[in-house]
């Protein structure tokens, strides 16, 4: 039988293998591998955790200009974050944004950063080794 939690790490990891932004940015703001999920505020985060963080996430690469942060907080889980647009740029022709993330959750906190840029379907997609503590 296969843990929920070995079974979420399987589906985090095949949605980063399509470098589509469902739960994909996951892995690239705690870490390019699968192990490096282990000891972060996501292994803490349930499926309404995901949900506002994406949103949330969605909604400052799509609407918020540099320097302006939104905030997600669910309350019944006590899970936090905020996402911050440090910069936007283009990059082969192609729109990128630089975000600032912060996550909280079961006593740990996480800040980093990670730069997105938007495929050819218009979808946005964490730049793999983007990673870096902004």
């Amino acid at each position: 039988m296969t843990s929920p939690l070995y079974t979420r790490l399987l589906l985090v990891v095949g949605l980063l293998m399509s470098l589509q932004i469902p739960r994909a940015e996951a892995i690239g703001f705690f870490g390019t591998y699968t192990a490096t999920l282990w000891n972060t505020p996501s292994q803490f985060f349930t499926d309404a955790d995901w949900d506002l963080f994406e949103t949330t996430l969605r909604d400052v690469l799509d609407h918020h200009v540099d320097g302006e942060s939104k905030a997600w907080t669910n309350p019944k889980s006590k899970a936090s974050g905020e996402f911050t647009a440090l910069k936007s740029l283009v990059k082969n022709g192609k729109p990128c944004r630089e975000i600032k993330i912060v996550a909280s959750a079961g006593g740990m906190r996480r800040v980093t950063g990670i730069a997105f840029c938007k495929n050819e379907e218009g979808a946005w997609e964490a730049v793999p080794g983007k990673n870096q503590k902004p």
